[in-house]
């Protein structure tokens, strides 16, 4: 039998890169009115339709999300602030709950609340994309479609049960956003989400977004 030789010291090495690697999320946070009107949401679709993740997730929007080792997300924070600064203050308007395809429902913004989110997401991208696409190619995502979350992953029969209750349903609610979160957390197991820096949006003028302009 040919005998297989491992080498300790790669596997070694993969289990350190693995304990440095870092998922991250740019999101907003609602005010606190809102997030107990979306969590009371949440709530329902778990005790109703056995939604069991739905109430632990907290109400947010997602800018940005990848998967990279944190030597590398120096860039990326400082091209999120860079970019913040320079946004104005703004209002979310949210309108109605509506579903995706593959089993998540969620509360739709209002189209000019979408239009700035959207806007703010391709600034993100101008500033940052150039080296996401370096360091965290595939593991990564700006926001194309703004929205708060408020059950994933649901089975054919959940949905089905929440889209008689829920879909097109209004939900009434804005609030002003005049800062962003970036949170993360380590890919080993059990671990959560926390709070690494906070981006104000100051509305300076002067923006410039060049792609590449970090490098």
């Amino acid at each position: 039998m040919k005998r297989v030789h491992i080498n300790n010291n790669h596997w070694n090495t993969l289990a350190s890169i693995r304990h440095h690697m870092y998922e991250y999320l740019l999101v907003f946070s609602c005010d606190k009115v809102t997030e107990a009107l979306i969590h009371n949401v949440k709530r329902y679709f778990e005790d109703n339709y056995g939604c069991t993740t739905a109430a632990n997730l907290v109400p947010h929007l997602t800018l940005f999300k990848c998967t990279i080792h944190e030597n590398k997300a120096d860039k990326i924070i400082q091209g999120f602030e860079k970019v913040a600064r320079h946004i104005d203050p703004f209002n979310i308007a949210l309108t109605q709950f509506n579903k995706y395809e593959h089993g998540t429902f969620y509360v739709d913004l209002e189209s000019n609340a979408s239009d700035r989110v959207l806007g703010f997401a391709k600034k993100l991208k101008e500033e940052v994309g150039a080296h996401v696409r370096q360091w965290a190619p595939g593991e990564y995502h700006f926001c194309d479609h703004p929205h708060f979350t408020v059950a994933r992953n649901m089975t054919t029969l959940q949905t089905e049960r929440a889209v008689m209750d829920w879909l097109y349903r209004e939900f009434l609610a804005s609030f002003e956003v005049n800062e962003v979160k970036l949170l993360r957390r380590s890919l080993i197991n059990g671990a959560r989400y926390e709070t690494i820096a906070v981006f104000p949006l100051l509305g300076l003028p002067g923006g410039s977004y060049m792609q590449g302009s970090l490098f």
